[in-house]
């Protein structure tokens, strides 16, 4: 019984570890949603909270990032919009006004504390990353909200797997796949019939093995309504057609917007399509990995951290470097939790 009690104390001093740097990680920005940045306009440096997305602005040309402050000057007649980076929403303004006013551009008053990686503190039960190491981790679809209707399914290796059974289920919907145990990434099924959108589906993999079965636990997660989706791709398209240089567009402007409406699973596979392009900008695989943290994905995370390190270093981004290190100290906090009580911790 003292064991258990340990155990439990141990946990709580896990969380709250846990919760103390993404505090420090959030004063430094380094998880923000809505991808605020240092940039210079004229004679400033801002950390930009928006961005014109068409013509109609006095002074400021469509593709121009907006600082704390700044006045939208439409002129007569025409209506200018504005992606804010604080909520992902895309304001239109039809008379002069400052941007970020409180009414505009601002950061949501009462956002949901959802359970994430980065919020162990609002879940219900927190797991060690080292427990249940022999039943399958799935790694995608991520998060709890999403956009695809026929979404990549991977998940991490078990050892003695013989095989592996996805199954797709929701009321009235159900499919299931066997695949060889060397497959650990499923493209979804062309026969099998597409989410519906404003549906709910479980996603969960069993590992097959020789006498036994290993399940995953169940990834519960909504296809965003049309209505919604539909708003959401009005704004992509926005952004698409400012042909804004593709890191930029990935790590600013989309991450605002899928953020907006916690869609990890679009975040994440904007960036990643950047890394396999190629990309050399610490800040995208630090954001990467942000978000990997979120998902609850603590070794992509770290493989993400340590590139954003190694890119930091060469372009001497001191500021980068700080961010990262920070994400780092969180990775080690998952790695590492307390399993004994010290005398001085009680």
């Amino acid at each position: 019984m003292a064991d258990r009690g340990t155990d439990k104390v141990g946990k709580i001093i896990y969380i709250f570890r846990i919760s103390m740097i993404v505090s420090i990680i959030l004063f430094l920005g380094l998880s923000s949603a809505w991808g605020r940045r240092l940039k210079s306009i004229g004679s400033r440096e801002c950390k930009a909270n928006g961005r014109v997305v068409n013509g109609g602005d006095r002074f400021l040309a469509a593709g121009s990032q907006l600082c704390p402050g700044d006045r939208i000057n439409p002129v007569n007649g025409r209506t200018v919009s504005a992606l804010c980076y604080l909520n992902g929403k895309l304001l239109d303004f039809k008379q002069s006004k400052i941007f970020d006013a409180s009414d505009e551009c601002s950061l949501p008053q009462k956002k949901a504390k959802l359970c994430t990686g980065l919020n162990p503190s609002g879940c219900n039960n927190t797991k060690s990353p080292h427990e249940d190491q022999d039943i399958p981790t799935l790694i995608s679809p991520y998060g709890s909200s999403m956009l695809s209707s026929r979404p990549k399914i991977s998940w991490y290796a078990v050892s003695n797997a013989i095989s592996y059974t996805v199954i797709v289920s929701s009321y009235e919907f159900y499919w299931e796949k066997t695949v060889d145990k060397t497959v650990t990434t499923l493209p979804y099924p062309k026969e099998q019939k597409e989410l519906k959108l404003g549906n709910t589906y479980n996603f969960t993999v069993i590992a097959n093995k020789d006498k036994s079965l290993a399940s995953s636990e169940p990834l519960v997660i909504i296809v965003l309504p049309e209505k919604e989706q539909n708003e959401i791709k009005r704004r992509v398209q926005h952004i698409n057609e400012l042909n804004l240089p593709p890191d930029e567009a990935a790590i600013f402007d989309l991450h605002a917007i899928y953020m907006s409406r916690n869609l990890l699973n679009e975040a994440i596979e904007a960036l990643e399509a950047r890394v396999a392009a190629g990309s050399q900008n610490p800040t995208l695989y630090r954001v990467l990995a942000d978000r990997y943290l979120e998902a609850w994905l603590p070794n992509e995370a770290l493989r993400n951290y340590n590139v954003a390190n190694e890119l930091a270093k060469r372009s001497r981004n001191l500021d980068e470097l700080a961010k990262v290190q920070q994400g780092l100290n969180l990775v080690e906090s998952y790695n590492h939790p307390p399993t004994r009580i010290n005398p001085a911790q009680k």
